[in-house]
């Protein structure tokens, strides 16, 4: 099997654009991705990170003039793609964990200047677990003044943060729902501020204490929640809406549960290596298994994709059998475009597709939560 360097970055470009890196900018560090003449992976990282970084300087000093200036607009604009270009430097897998710790909380800063100059309110919150604090965000679809919100809880499985999930609130602002994006166990500020790892126990824990969490707001409408996850947070969805028959809806996106997939179609990277070691506990694998347990009596969306060798038809055939009420399934033939033709990555379908899919899943849950159409 023969691969080029760019097509080994085929699933971080995949998600970078999920996030929203512009088309041109990853396109002009790709080019210099392939002037790289030896197979070297610290020159392919070099190369990745030192371009993004150029590309960091030049938005992050716009952002600050045009914020000098009262430029809001162009300076929230601005913001915005420091914050991509540092998730971009974020999915590579670096080994180097002081590296990849300083550029999580590069990315962690440069999203937080970005909220405070966004016109609707995105809070910044805790969450407390028997494992430690998950860090998270509140996204307000208005300035956050009204008495009642319907809310929804967005989920992403390792690799993920907080800040990614900022796609999965945005449709739903627009639609008039409030969105809390956690860190779960193992992903971003919660591993690395606060070292809770991801297993079985770590996730069931968080569930339960962001249902407690909604419970202390009264602005969140506990009546009105709705579960949405994104590959393995499409798991983590459906697990979290057996554990709470009071939820009114669930929608899982690609979702990936490593307990249906085959464990020779996991990448070595999300089973061992020093990153992967400090996300999960040493028995993960096997305490991933719990997502499987129990049925959900909620409204279910299910959208999964034909070109996925993690998760089979027939695993999503089990998925969609754990509904027990009204439910829909979308079935994505489409062939992903970041392929090589030796392998289809899960990230490629998540990553490419989520552009259109996103909004029937907006609509699926807003019709419910708040039973009207936008």
């Amino acid at each position: 099997m023969k691969w080029s360097i760019r097509e080994l970055l085929n699933p971080v470009v995949t998600r970078s654009m999920l996030y929203g890196s512009d088309p041109f900018d990853t396109e002009y560090v790709l080019k210099r991705v392939d002037e790289i003449d030896v197979m070297s992976g610290k020159k392919i990282q070099a190369v990745w990170l030192g371009e993004w970084g150029k590309k960091i300087a030049h938005y992050a000093e716009l952002r600050d003039q045009n914020e000098a200036k009262g430029n809001r607009i162009s300076a929230r604009a601005y913001a915005k793609m420091v914050a991509q270009c540092w998730y971009a430097c974020y999915m590579v897998n670096i080994q180097d964990l002081e590296q990849k710790v300083s550029i999580y909380n590069n990315l962690a800063e440069s999203y937080r200047k970005y909220t405070e100059l966004c016109d609707n309110k995105i809070e910044y919150i805790e969450i407390d677990t028997a494992f430690g604090k998950l860090p998270a965000y509140i996204h307000y679809p208005d300035d956050g003044s009204k008495e009642s919100y319907p809310i929804a809880i967005t989920y992403s499985g390792i690799g993920s943060c907080k800040e990614e999930l900022d796609m999965l609130a945005m449709p739903l602002n627009e639609r008039g729902v409030a969105v809390i994006t956690p860190d779960m166990p193992g992903t971003g500020g919660a591993v690395i501020w606060n070292n809770v790892k991801c297993g079985g126990d770590e996730l069931e824990a968080a569930f339960e204490s962001i249902y407690k969490f909604i419970d202390s707001r009264s602005e969140l409408d506990s009546s009105r929640i709705a579960n949405f996850g994104l590959c393995m947070g499409g798991g983590y969805a459906i697990r979290a809406t057996v554990k709470n028959p009071a939820v009114k809806c669930c929608a899982a996106l690609f979702p990936l549960m490593i307990c249906y997939c085959k464990i020779d179609s996991v990448p070595i990277w999300m089973k061992k290596g020093k990153w992967t070691s400090c996300q999960t506990n040493d028995d993960y694998i096997e305490t991933m298994n719990i997502l499987s347990e129990g049925t959900l009596s909620s409204d279910f969306l299910l959208v999964h994709s034909d070109y996925d060798n993690w998760m089979t038809h027939e695993a999503n055939d089990i998925l969609y059998s754990k509904a027990t009420g009204y439910k829909e399934r979308l079935e994505v033939t489409e062939r992903p475009a970041y392929v090589s033709e030796e392998t289809i990555m899960h990230a490629m379908p998540v990553g490419e597709q989520f552009h259109w899919v996103k909004h029937i899943t907006a609509d699926f849950i807003a019709q419910r939560l708040t039973g009207e159409t936008r």
